[in-house]
């Protein structure tokens, strides 16, 4: 089963290939999200407001379409774990 953290997990993994290292290593410092080299969140434990922080940087930085991108991936994992998902991701 899913937990946050792993929904979090797929949103960098995704975005560090599309946006590349630096642009992504940006984003996580301004949220102090910690990753290890292989791009893994490094807390010990995320919630809804950490996967909807990183979304809302990532829609500012880069716009809708980094947004979209995740929905789908994001979107499978939250509903076979039964996760919410924060609004940006919904709509």
């Amino acid at each position: 089963m899913s937990s946050y953290k792993d929904l979090v997990n797929v949103v960098i993994k995704r975005e560090l290939g599309i946006l590349g290292v630096e642009r992504m290593r940006g984003v996580l410092e301004a949220l102090n999200i910690p990753v290890n080299e292989a791009g893994h969140c490094l807390k010990e434990k995320c919630g809804m407001e950490d996967l909807d922080q990183l979304m809302q940087e990532l829609s500012s930085r880069y716009g809708a379409v980094a947004v979209m991108g995740c929905r789908i991936a994001v979107g499978r994992l939250a509903r076979e774990a039964n996760l919410e998902l924060p609004k940006i991701l919904m709509s």
